[in-house]
């Protein structure tokens, strides 16, 4: 795709015509004419190379920092700095929502909640070629929870470090690339990872088959408001591998592994610590899975796009349970020991149909393993047969929309773990670039439980039912200007006979986030 020129360069380029312009005319007499005409020959030359390495910084830029959930504009800011371009940008971000979460096990938080998130996020990206590339963002962000008179209330300000990193490409021709900082890890549908980590990591690219293999562990603070590393990553060492066959046009087998190891201090019955130290869980967890994606044309039938991810961890854990004392502070009064042995899928098909507006069905289903609740009168075999999830996960593939959003339901947005989904839905386009859907989702537990393992609504659940609710979503996301997005979405959820009290109460949510790029 052909790109506009950006104001910079055509004021440079403009520049050095006028000045080999002048100078010509001030030398007419005192210059040869095949002289005068070299030196403007170099000076062009000069200004073609300026524009070639401006070009080819930008496409490097593009290629590298491109994010999904990002917004950046055909013809970014470009600085010279020491004879290449340093290219900046950046975004604002607001986001708001409103819940009522009639059906909340959380008693300080019942009743309406109202938040306000607003982000200014800048960057900068400057390259030497292939051989080094650098990049850094930071982000200041406001958190402001609208709810008043709880205890629970949260308001922040703080400094976040986004990516930072050193990348080398192509090192000495091998075809594998090295980079160096905080960086990005994201797959396709975010059921793995997507998240921002202190890592090195190694590639290599040949032709369909590509394969990454990267250490990881957290060095520091995430943000300016925390004087210490979140206990839930400190000291928590990863060594993360994927690899990708495409082996065939539009469809592709991915392979998943992720070794975690958690080295933090473990505390001792009767300790007592404040709220923010507090690291219920400790563990030396692997995953290994696998992945088939692709798109199928059905020629007038449209195109067929389908999904199938299916993982296995395995490992041991080690279990920590708190009992706060103050406002402040809490006590540790058990500990446990048990064997983590899980197993997950999720499969689905997305169809785009022939007609105007390009309409989506699509449908899927999801499956964590559960473990059944121990009888008092039974011995716990020490095995805790659930799956859990990387930690690092989104769980945000969206179904064909402009937009991603959370696809187990933007309300509940639960964990695959102890709980089998299924989906439907369908979408359209609006306009040139913007996307409605609408969809249902229905969960229910594997096995009776009092609580799930993590979910935007504490739901306290009875422990003896597994029919857990439905929910429903609308979801509108426009993006019909090179600088400015929309997302909007409305969202509901139905308890089942497994939450106490609910009385197949709904519950409900909206989300409005706006983004302008720079």
């Amino acid at each position: 795709m052909a790109r506009r020129e950006n104001g910079f360069g055509v004021s440079r380029r403009i520049s050095a015509g006028l000045l080999a312009l002048l100078f010509s005319a001030g030398t007419a007499y005192a210059t040869p004419p095949d002289a005068a005409t070299s030196i403007e020959s170099e000076t062009e030359g000069e200004t073609k190379r300026e524009t070639e390495t401006e070009t080819e910084d930008v496409e490097l830029q593009e290629r590298l920092t491109e994010r999904e959930d990002k917004r950046r504009p055909l013809d970014p800011v470009t600085l010279d700095l020491w004879g290449r371009p340093l290219i900046v940008g950046g975004e604002v971000e607001l986001e708001t929502g409103l819940l009522w979460p009639q059906v909340s096990g959380d008693a300080s938080r019942r009743g309406d909640r109202a938040f306000l998130e607003l982000g200014l996020e800048a960057e900068a990206f400057y390259s030497f070629g292939e051989p080094l590339s650098l990049f850094a963002q930071v982000r200041l962000a406001m958190e402001e929870d609208l709810r008043t008179g709880d205890y629970t209330q949260i308001s922040d300000r703080y400094l976040e470090r986004g990516e930072m990193w050193l990348y080398s490409e192509n090192i000495l021709g091998s075809g594998i690339d090295l980079d160096l900082g905080r960086l990005d890890f994201e797959d396709d549908r975010r059921w793995w990872w997507d998240d921002e980590l202190d890592a090195v990591r190694i590639a290599y690219e040949a032709g369909r088959f590509d394969i990454a293999l990267a250490y990881a562990r957290e060095l520091a603070p995430r943000r300016s408001d925390r004087e210490f590393i979140d206990p839930e990553q400190d000291r928590v060492h990863r060594v993360i591998a994927e690899a990708s066959w495409d082996w065939a046009p539009n469809h592709s087998l991915q392979l998943f592994a992720l070794r975690q190891r958690d080295r933090s201090r473990t505390e001792s019955i009767e300790q007592t610590l404040s709220h923010e130290r507090e690291d219920e869980s400790d563990a030396r967890l692997t995953w290994l899975g696998a992945r088939a994606i692709g798109v199928i044309d059905a020629r007038s039938g449209g195109l067929v796009g389908y999904w199938l991810d299916w993982a296995r961890v395995r490992g041991d854990e080690h279990l920590v349970e708190y009992e706060a004392v103050t406002s402040l502070q809490s006590e540790v009064v058990g500990i446990a020991q048990r064997t983590v042995r899980g197993d997950a899928f999720d499969l689905g098909i997305n169809w785009l149909l022939p007609f105007a507006h390009e309409p989506r069905l699509f449908g899927g289903v999801a499956f964590g393993s559960g473990d059944a609740a121990v009888d008092e009168d039974a011995a716990d075999d020490g095995v805790d047969h659930a799956f859990q999830q990387t930690s690092l996960h989104a769980n945000e593939a969206g179904f064909g929309g402009v937009q991603r959003y959370p696809h187990y339901g933007v309300l509940l947005d639960p964990e695959l773990s102890n709980l089998r989904v299924q989906t439907l839905g369908a979408g359209f386009t609006l306009l040139r670039a913007s996307s409605l859907d609408v969809v249902f989702h229905r969960y229910r537990l594997e096995h009776p439980a009092n609580e799930l393992r993590d979910a935007r609504v504490d739901l306290e659940l009875d422990g003896t039912h597994r029919d857990l609710g439905s929910a429903v979503d609308v979801v509108l996301a426009l993006e019909e200007w090179e600088r400015f997005e929309f997302f909007g979405v409305l969202s509901g959820f139905r308890a089942g006979r497994a939450v106490i009290g609910a009385d197949r109460a709904w519950s409900y949510g909206a989300f409005l986030a706006m983004r302008i790029a720079f």
